[in-house]
């Protein structure tokens, strides 16, 4: 006995193929080199899907509709979704190039090399970009990530061949050094997750108040001073506790970024070493 299909029933296959494959990425035993080739099969749908959060079923339309081309009006519609795309594609060159010249004016020249990677997508549960530059492009984990702005939006946590993954300051427990306002009042930048943050560890005696601007301090090692991070939106302070703190806005809006730029450092070694590096790190 045959058995047939709906369309709608292969679209529903494709889209819990492509679930399972996205939650299979947060599995953190899976091997680097698996994760990589899963990235570079879902990169166009998490990155579509990113960018214009689109719904699955609005995704998959045209596939569903492309066995329906001899239909005249199918016809038409696909011509007009052409050009469409076609639009949108020139649209979305005019912001990479308005981005990159934005970038150009970054003060970060003298030391690093600013390499434009466009976001593909978020680990699931935390505050961890997806991007589509990885150790074949000279990424390394522990570099700095920002916008065309200065703004701080993390730092790279793990490298595949064409992708990496960055931690962003919201991530839950993630910390720096960090001053506020033109007195550059000290405090500990701390991400709380789901892009929140806070400034904790001031001093009561100084004057902490909303609308300052945090910039990184340089203290610690763990940023280079004066990328910004966020600016205060409520001040906590109390006679119970010793230190004050505030709510932090980030600078950078990881929910409206579609690019950014790593901060490769020009002393880093070269593409094949890196390669040796991660594919020891897999054994």
């Amino acid at each position: 006995m045959k058995l047939y299909f709906s369309r709608d029933s292969g679209l529903m296959f494709g889209i819990v193929v492509a679930a399972v494959l996205i939650l299979a990425l947060n599995v953190p035993t899976l091997n680097s080199i698996f994760k990589n080739a899963v990235f570079s099969a879902l990169a166009g749908a998490q990155k579509n899907l990113w960018a214009a959060g689109a719904d699955a079923r609005g995704f998959f339309a045209p596939l569903r509709n492309a066995g329906s081309l001899a239909d005249e009006n199918e016809r038409l519609r696909a011509t007009a979704a052409g050009f469409l795309v076609q639009k949108t594609q020139i649209e979305a060159l005019k912001k990479e190039n308005d981005f990159l010249r934005q970038g150009l004016n970054l003060e970060m020249g003298k030391d690093f090399d600013l390499k434009l990677a466009n976001i593909a997508g978020k680990s699931a549960g935390r505050d961890v970009l997806i991007v589509d530059k990885g150790a074949r492009d000279m990424v390394q984990a522990g570099m700095l990530v920002v916008d065309s702005q200065k703004a701080l939006a993390g730092k790279v946590i793990k490298t595949y061949d064409n992708f990496s993954e960055v931690r962003l300051i919201t991530d839950k427990d993630f910390s720096f050094d960090v001053a506020a306002g033109d007195n550059a009042i000290d405090g500990l930048f701390k991400g709380r997750g789901d892009y929140q943050a806070d400034i904790d560890l001031v001093s009561k005696d100084k004057d902490l108040a909303v609308g300052q601007l945090v910039v990184t301090s340089g203290l610690g090692g763990i940023f280079p001073s004066g990328l910004l991070a966020g600016t205060i939106v409520e001040v906590r302070k109390n006679d119970v506790e010793t230190f004050q703190s505030a709510r932090v806005a980030p600078v950078f809006d990881a929910t409206a970024a579609r690019q950014v730029f790593v901060a490769i450092d020009k002393q880093s070694p070269d593409a094949s070493l890196m390669d040796e590096i991660n594919q020891s790190a897999d054994e």
